[in-house]
Order: structure tokens, then C-alpha cells, then sequence
């Protein structure tokens, strides 16, 4: 079994330090229990979209970038590596590039 670090995990463990403040800190800033967000960070969670706007405000971090990340590790999670999951998002990106022309 492959087992990947959480790079949204990893982003927001980041940020924290970067602005050197505490998990507690930040618990209590965003209204994320400081064991789920502690969680976050480990990777042993994911965040909800709530929890990730929350945070992104709070870090005053693009959203859409973290949005991105926690899209990337469900598919990850859900699927798992695979070919086939590879195959799949070729195709979804195919769908979606069909639509954004529009």
C-alpha cells in the first residue's frame, strides 16, 4: 500500500509556523476543535469546506488553492493510486475543459 503525506496537512502545519502561532491559537481563531485541526495537520483528516474557508480566512491564504489540495487527496483517498484513477481524472479533465470552453 502507498502511503502519501497530506500536502494540505502539511500546507496548514506551514502556515501556522510561518506565522508562529499555536494550534491552540488557531483552534480558538477559527472555531475548529483544536483535536480535529490537530488531526488536519497529521493528515489524519481531512478538513470539511467549512473548516478550509475558516482557515484560509484565517491564514489569509487563497482558497481556491487549498480547495484544490483537499479535491486532490478525497480522489486520493476514495480511489486510491492507481491507473485507473489516473485514467479517470484524464477524463474528467477532458470533460471539464469541453465545458470551461463554453
Amino acid at each position: 500500500m502507498i502511503i502519501i503525506k497530506s500536502e494540505i496537512g502539511e500546507r496548514l502545519r506551514y502556515l501556522r509556523k510561518q506565522k508562529e502561532d499555536t494550534l491552540n491559537n488557531v483552534s480558538e481563531a477559527s472555531g475548529i476543535n483544536l483535536t480535529i485541526l490537530s488531526k488536519i495537520e497529521r493528515g489524519e483528516r481531512l478538513p470539511t469546506r467549512e473548516q478550509l474557508s475558516s482557515l484560509a480566512n484565517y491564514y489569509k491564504y487563497n482558497k481556491s488553492e487549498l480547495k484544490t489540495l483537499l479535491i486532490a487527496e478525497k480522489i486520493i483517498k476514495d480511489y486510491g493510486i492507481s491507473v485507473d484513477t489516473h485514467k479517470a481524472i484524464s477524463l474528467v479533465e477532458k470533460q471539464i475543459i469541453k465545458y470551461l470552453k463554453k
